[in-house]
């Protein structure tokens, strides 16, 4: 899956049902280029650092299942 895929998807918490926004950047493993965290805020699509906001971090782990629409979270895992 393409990291644009991912940003036309909404972040939400599993448990409260939160929203958290999309995807605006990640970070990257400079040891193997897998991706580590997703950089994720504002609740228009593709909305950027400019905004003012600052994105919440999101560690791949966190990620219970990628849906169509959606990235569900697991909101237990505690937060970077």
């Amino acid at each position: 899956m393409k990291f644009s895929d991912l940003q036309k998807k909404e972040f939400i918490e599993a448990g409260k049902g939160r929203q958290l926004g999309y995807a605006v950047d990640a970070t990257i493993s400079t040891e193997d280029g897998t991706i580590e965290l997703f950089h994720v805020g504002g609740m228009e699509k593709l909305k950027f650092f400019g905004s003012g906001e600052t994105p919440v971090k999101i560690p791949v782990n966190r990620i219970l299942v990628i849906g169509k629409d959606v990235v569900l979270i697991d909101d237990a895992a505690p937060k970077d």
